[in-house]
């Protein structure tokens, strides 16, 4: 197996007379690019993906702060729960005490207690309303 080590560039001055030998230069630059490339290719298939600290450390206080913001939503919404368990409570002890006032009531203003008052006041049973009235001439 062939490992070749990265290529350093030396630190020298650009030239300043010829232009014809920074297109050269550049034309040997994208060769050696191109050469790199293709032995990267077979380095970074073979080594894992590299993530820098900064990435790795920003990532988890990302994850923090949504999990931060999620417990906070789990919790805020826990104790509205509880909030509507409690008004629905409260809404089944009224509906309850109201159907025993409606039918307190109902047994106030009733037939049988009217029947019953009328008696007392010494009124007397017509009988059926339905009773055929003859009058004699």
């Amino acid at each position: 197996m062939l490992v070749k080590s990265p290529m350093k560039s030396k630190k020298t001055r650009k030239n300043k007379r010829n232009n014809s030998s920074k297109k050269a230069a550049q034309k040997a630059n994208k060769s050696k690019k191109s050469d790199e490339r293709m032995a990267g290719e077979s380095q970074d298939s073979a080594s894992f993906f590299k993530i820098k600290p900064w990435k790795v450390i920003l990532a988890g206080i990302v994850l923090g702060l949504l999990g931060m913001f999620y417990l906070k939503h789990v919790f805020a919404t826990q104790k509205l729960w509880r909030e509507v368990q409690q008004v629905e409570r409260e809404y089944k002890q009224v509906k309850r005490l109201n159907n025993s006032y409606r039918l307190t009531y109902d047994r106030m203003i009733g037939p049988a207690e009217i029947y019953d008052k009328a008696k007392n006041k010494g009124f007397i049973n017509g009988g059926p309303a339905e009773k055929v009235i003859k009058i004699e001439k």
